[in-house]
């Protein structure tokens, strides 16, 4: 996982300014920030784990939540404490890894969100765990990861191992399985509530889910409820 921090440390500003720039990033924040609008109410305890340059983090302040947000990198910390400094918003963020979640008391968040992050852990099973102990009894967990699925992810697979590129999958330790990955969420006491698939494919692959189907796209993203025990 330090390599990954590493790597995100070096690209903290490119990302940034990825939300702003470009379109598959666009996309993302699209569904995200429909996902936010949904399913945060005013008042909410969230945690924004693996919060990046805080844009997500911000999202759910506008509606009102009450939030946190960690990540391991320092300069996405910095990128996130200034835009939520800038927009006047009490967003507390702190550079911290998943692992210090077994510090924080049961219980303590209406919801947690994690974009994109669950792919860079040694162990998904154990961060759900982390997630589900933090939540309260009905919570929400909103989390997306690289859908392994998606046909594109394969050739992206091989493509690294013949050529070294793209270079962030050297970072990669996850893929998902939608199906699987919801009955992972179940063995861990959530329900899963609704699925959406996200990004198409780059350049000429893009055709995979034009054709295929949504499925073809390159991330999916799970709303799910931590039942009640």
């Amino acid at each position: 996982m330090k390599d990954a921090v590493d790597w995100h440390d070096g690209i903290a500003a490119d990302f940034q300014n990825g939300y702003r720039t470009s379109p598959a990033f666009k996309e993302r924040l699209t569904l995200w920030s429909d996902l936010i609008a949904r399913h945060v109410r005013a008042g909410d305890r969230l945690l924004d784990a693996g919060c990046g340059a805080g844009t997500l983090s911000i999202a759910a302040a506008r509606h009102g939540a009450r939030v946190d947000g960690i990540d391991g990198s320092a300069q996405m910390i910095a990128l996130a404490q200034a835009d939520a400094d800038r927009a006047g918003l009490a967003i507390v963020f702190h550079e911290a890894m998943l692992e210090t979640l077994d510090q924080t008391q049961a219980g303590s968040y209406d919801v947690v969100l994690s974009s994109s992050v669950l792919e860079y852990v040694a162990s998904v099973d154990d961060e759900l765990r982390r997630f589900a102990d933090i939540l309260a009894p009905g919570g929400l967990l909103i989390v997306s990861l690289p859908n392994a699925s998606a046909l594109y992810r394969r050739i992206e697979r091989i493509a690294f191992r013949l050529t070294g590129w793209p270079r962030y999958f050297a970072h990669v330790r996850q893929l998902a399985f939608p199906d699987k990955f919801s009955q992972t969420l179940r063995a861990r006491g959530f329900e899963p509530i609704e699925t959406h698939y996200v990004a198409d494919p780059p350049g000429p692959f893009a055709l995979l889910s034009r054709v295929f189907g949504a499925k073809q796209k390159t991330l999916f993203a799970i709303v799910a409820r931590k039942q009640a025990t």
